[in-house]
């Protein structure tokens, strides 16, 4: 796999670390550092390239979830499909999340002020404007 583009290798070998049971003293070597990481990146190709086919199979230029999903079990990895999902899910949430904020920031920068400082400035608006209104103003 010269040629390729491999994943983050200290990503990898952290990852690798994180699955091993804690306290225990086994380390993994350099060399099945790399096997891993060759390893992953090809099953990274391939599920990339059968889950175009299934997209192309179905007229779409872009790969999606389902389709990595549908490429998964058609490769034999349905008993990881559920947790494939569920992580999906869980980064769905966790980018909403992040947008949510980032536009609340975006929001509250222009004046300083936090959500409920805006929005109890919004009901005294309302109620001056609603006073005048009544009062001929």
């Amino acid at each position: 796999m010269d040629g390729d583009i491999l994943l983050p290798k200290a990503t990898v070998v952290k990852a690798v670390k994180e699955r091993l049971p804690a306290g225990d003293d086994l380390k993994v070597s350099p060399a099945a550092n790399e096997m891993i990481l060759e390893c992953c990146t090809a099953l990274i190709q391939i599920l990339a390239t059968t889950a175009n086919s299934i997209s192309e199979m179905s007229k779409r230029s872009t790969i999606t979830p389902d389709d990595i999903l549908a490429a998964a079990t058609e490769l034999g990895f349905e008993k990881y499909t559920p947790a494939m999902a569920q992580a999906l899910e869980a980064f769905k949430s966790e980018a909403k999340d992040k947008r949510d904020v980032k536009r609340s920031k975006k929001q509250n920068k222009n004046t300083g002020m936090t959500e409920e400082e805006l929005i109890e400035m919004q009901n005294k608006l309302f109620a001056q404007a609603a006073q005048k209104q009544m009062g001929g103003e």
